[in-house]
């Protein structure tokens, strides 16, 4: 899973255009080896100054070594780490935390790494990914068509996940 980041340029055709620009601009991923399995639902920042538009997407090319085979954009990118998906799936992993000075909880996850903790707004998106994952996957999907030129993508509804 990678989370880039960044706001809409004019000559992005759509956010999914967005969100794969960034990645290529953060972590040197080329769009043509990923496939986009889905979106996720639009959500709000914790200022509700900018919605985030979630997509997954399974990079196509085998890495071996993340820190080796990743190079990324110091400007853009603190570091870069992977997480096997059974750590997500483990509920013992998953620990619920109070942020800031919110009355809610919210999920994190500690790494075996102890200089990492996945927290706040990519710590909520993971969840909710990994709950529709664990629902058997996403209700009404859209299916994008292999070798299908990301830039027609338009996705029919605001969400594929329910």
């Amino acid at each position: 899973m990678v989370f880039p980041g960044g706001k809409r340029d004019p000559t992005d055709e759509s956010v999914l255009h967005t969100a794969l620009r960034e990645m290529q601009e953060e972590i040197f991923i080329d769009p043509s080896v990923v496939e986009v399995l889905g979106e996720y639902s639009p959500i709000p920042n914790q200022g509700c100054t900018l919605k985030v538009h979630p997509f997954v997407g399974l990079i196509k090319q085998p890495i071996q070594d993340i820190e080796k085979d990743i190079r990324f954009n110091p400007d853009e990118v603190q570091r870069v780490f992977s997480v096997p998906m059974e750590h997500f799936m483990d509920p013992t992993k998953r620990l619920m935390v109070q942020f800031r000075n919110s009355k809610l909880l919210y999920p994190t996850w500690k790494i075996d790494d102890p200089a990492i903790t996945i927290w706040g707004l990519t710590a909520f998106i993971l969840d909710g990914v990994l709950r529709c994952i664990a629902k058997g996957g996403p209700v009404d999907a859209e299916e994008i068509k292999e070798g299908m030129d990301v830039k027609q993508y338009k996705p029919s509804k605001p969400s594929a996940f329910v």
